[in-house]
């Protein structure tokens, strides 16, 4: 049996893990914001949500993108 395929776990500090998960946690509070605006019919905030956390999205994968072959 031949070993094609491998699979390597880069060691990252701890602060990024932290500051990933802080990410992630931000974004499911602004989606969740935006879902309650839109549901409660206030059509301003949900716009606001809706664009934050598309532009939280695209920034976390540009810094993924961007960091990603370090």
């Amino acid at each position: 049996m031949s070993d094609k395929y491998t699979l390597s776990v880069k060691k990252r500090p701890l602060g990024e893990w932290v500051l990933w998960a802080l990410w992630l946690i931000l974004e499911i509070f602004v989606l969740q914001n935006a879902i309650s605006s839109s549901q409660e019919l206030e059509p301003r905030a949900a716009a606001i949500f809706w664009v934050t956390f598309v532009v939280l999205l695209l920034a976390g994968a540009v810094v993924w993108f961007v960091r990603r072959n370090k």
